[in-house]
């Protein structure tokens, strides 16, 4: 399959600029993170335009453009919710859509011997920007082992960008000044190379518990980044000084948990940590400074403090996501 021209609704890392309008909040922060030479995974981006698109030519079409434009308050979620997501999961994907989609999806598998799998993570119109947190509303979905697992998690996750917390957050945001309607959320999706993640990390340019600017704040585990996205487990908490990267303080979480592959298909499960792993902390010193340095270069380029997802797989380092901390007082 080649194309000779320009793709219309998907984009790799290193072959576009920066578009949060294209390419969703994550979208665009990946862009950069891959420009300043960050090691990210490798990628594509299914852009907005592909969202339109499908919304544009679904067999349901009229009846999901009225049921976005409606006025709603938070009595009417639940219910406007499942209408919205039912009317997504039974749309068509487009046929130039998915052919592009499985261009990009094997032009990255092709660099790969055996098993390769997928994640799927929202890039909403709105997300990872300086003024909202909408980061965590929409859905994941992990380990998609074939195309046709990717093609429904692409469903699924613009399906989630209409969940009952999204649109509750939504409702928050008037509330505080925002005009903002279902009609003006649009979503890019981020498609990357799983990372078999032995340890995940996320790590704040600044301690979050007190908005302290001389110091990083990092918080990690055993296995996949989920069982701290989801507060699923106590994780090990670490702060660090900024300038000498001196530990300042480590506490050892419990980390009774980890999330890993399903060995039977899609997605992960959760399986229990030894004794052994409970006790020790999941990253050592050396991780910790690298990822320290990491950390400072993505918050000098994006001249904001960062909120930095990260992933180690046999000793490297990746960076999954980047994000501005939208909670910052000081």
């Amino acid at each position: 399959m080649t194309f000779n021209k320009d793709l219309n609704y998907v984009n790799f890392l290193t072959q576009i600029k920066p578009d949060p309008a294209l390419l969703g909040g994550k979208g665009s922060n990946l862009v950069k993170l891959a420009q300043i030479g960050v090691r990210v995974p490798p990628a594509f981006i299914i852009n907005v335009k592909s969202y339109k698109t499908f919304l544009e030519r679904s067999e349901y079409s009229m009846q999901i453009q009225e049921l976005l434009r409606k006025d709603f308050n938070a009595k009417d979620v639940l219910h406007l919710s499942s209408n919205i997501k039912d009317s997504i999961l039974n749309s068509a994907l487009p046929e130039d859509v998915i052919l592009e989609v499985k261009f990009a999806f094997e032009q990255i598998s092709k660099n790969y011997s055996g098993e390769i799998s997928f994640a799927v993570r929202s890039s909403a119109s709105i997300e990872d920007s300086s003024k909202f947190s909408f980061a965590g509303q929409a859905d994941t979905f992990l380990y998609n082992t074939n195309f046709d697992d990717l093609k429904l998690s692409i469903k699924k996750c613009w399906a989630s960008l209409f969940s009952p917390s999204a649109m509750l957050y939504l409702l928050q945001m008037r509330k505080q000044g925002f005009k903002l309607s279902l009609l003006d959320i649009e979503m890019a999706i981020v498609v990357q190379k799983m990372i078999h993640s032995q340890i995940s990390s996320t790590l704040f340019t600044i301690n979050v518990l007190n908005n302290d600017t001389n110091k990083i704040y990092i918080i990690s585990t055993w296995g996949l980044g989920e069982t701290l996205a989801n507060n699923i487990i106590v994780p090990d908490a670490i702060i660090v000084d900024k300038d000498t990267f001196e530990i300042v303080k480590l506490d050892i979480g419990k980390k009774e948990k980890k999330s890993i592959q399903n060995p039977d298909g899609s997605g992960t499960i959760l399986v229990e940590n030894d004794p052994r792993s409970r006790t020790t902390c999941s990253l050592t010193e050396d991780q910790i400074h690298q990822i320290c340095k990491i950390g400072l270069k993505i918050e000098s380029a994006f001249q904001f403090p960062q909120d930095i997802e990260l992933a180690i797989e046999n000793d490297e380092i990746y960076v999954l996501q980047a994000r501005p901390i939208t909670t910052l007082k000081i």
